[in-house]
């Protein structure tokens, strides 16, 4: 008969090694690191020397199968450079830490395909909820989701079509109003530049860009939008050729922030001057348009805020707690600069 095979050792600390060193059993091990409160502290020390000796990681994975519970948060962001997703990421697992969750982070580049990949990976392991930034979905994706049977979280973007709880700003309506400022200060020839990113944020800020200025009864015919991830060039070249489709473009609403920063080193090699021959707006305002010269006219969003209120609803739903909304639009204010003040 056959010898049964030795399952082969990782070589780290096992339970087993640390109740050995503690001279405890394994259950008490077990019982000191999941509910410590019910060891006595002089118990609950001796343990923890064993661990700390010993250098032992408790397997949360075993941990979570063994109770169907899990303190992973899953998020998927389709960019780790994007300014809006960078202000959201820190605080947001700051807030998740504070209530003893783990913020998982998977990177999509704002490719569906990719997106649906990582979602059946990361749905394999039973994170306690998933949280996507932005919300354009492929049916694939959206149909995962909706029967994960987990807490899911869209944010940056209020929609109507989320799967389940959504945490943002209406898009539409901050392109809509900066469009309609420059319009009451006497701009009628307003071009709009836009980056790669959510394509469904692109769409309605281009949306609110197109009604404000038809609405001012102005044509809305000077407008470029790329495929290129949102740059310094994208903003200095999408300049350059909107100048060549309409020489008296006047002023400029850009989605990104180093979008507006392309155009106005672009407009400074041409030497125009900014506001009085070109105003330069940007839609996700940050340290950049406050520092810059000319500072420049932005939409500003609090994603500190955005992030408190995330961790809260999301936490809530894991906890099971009763949720007054599904819905929080945590809005946006009009920060005017040098830029676009003549």
């Amino acid at each position: 008969m056959a010898e049964p095979r030795k399952r082969r050792s990782t070589g780290r600390a096992t339970l087993a090694d640390v109740a050995k060193l503690a001279g405890v059993g394994s259950m008490t091990v077990s019982r000191a690191l999941r509910t410590p409160e019910q060891v006595s502290d002089k118990l609950r020390e001796k343990i923890q020397q064993a661990v700390d000796e010993l250098g032992y990681i408790p397997n949360k994975a075993a941990g979570a199968l063994a109770s169907g519970q899990s303190d992973t948060i899953a998020m998927l962001v389709p960019s780790m450079t994007e300014s809006a997703c960078c202000q959201f990421i820190g605080p947001f697992q700051t807030q998740l830490a504070k209530r003893n969750f783990q913020l998982q982070i998977s990177y999509t580049g704002g490719v569906l395909d990719q997106e649906e990949k990582i979602l059946t990976n990361i749905l394999a392991s039973s994170p306690a909820a998933i949280v996507l930034f932005g919300s354009e979905r492929s049916a694939k994706g959206r149909k995962l989701l909706e029967t994960c049977n987990i807490p899911v979280l869209e944010v940056n973007e209020i929609t109507p079509l989320a799967i389940d709880l959504n945490v943002g700003v209406d898009h539409y309506q901050s392109a809509k109003v900066l469009t309609q400022q420059l319009i009451e200060q006497g701009f009628k020839n307003i071009g709009f530049i836009g980056g790669h990113g959510d394509q469904a944020i692109l769409n309605k800020q281009l949306r609110g860009w197109q009604a404000a200025m038809i609405e001012g009864y102005l044509a809305p015919d000077h407008f470029l939008t790329s495929h290129e991830q949102a740059s310094i060039e994208l903003g200095a070249q999408g300049l350059a050729k909107l100048l060549l489709r309409e020489q008296e473009l006047d002023a400029l609403i850009c989605t990104h922030e180093n979008i507006a920063m392309g155009a106005l080193f672009e407009c400074q090699r041409r030497v125009l001057k900014v506001p009085n021959s070109m105003a330069i707006t940007c839609l996700d305002g940050g340290a950049f348009c406050h520092q810059s010269y000319p500072g420049i006219t932005a939409i500003e969003v609090d994603y500190s805020a955005m992030a408190n209120q995330a961790a809260d609803l999301i936490s809530s739903k894991i906890q099971g707690n009763t949720i007054m909304t599904n819905s929080l639009n945590v809005g946006f204010q009009l920060q005017q600069r040098a830029s676009s003040q003549t």
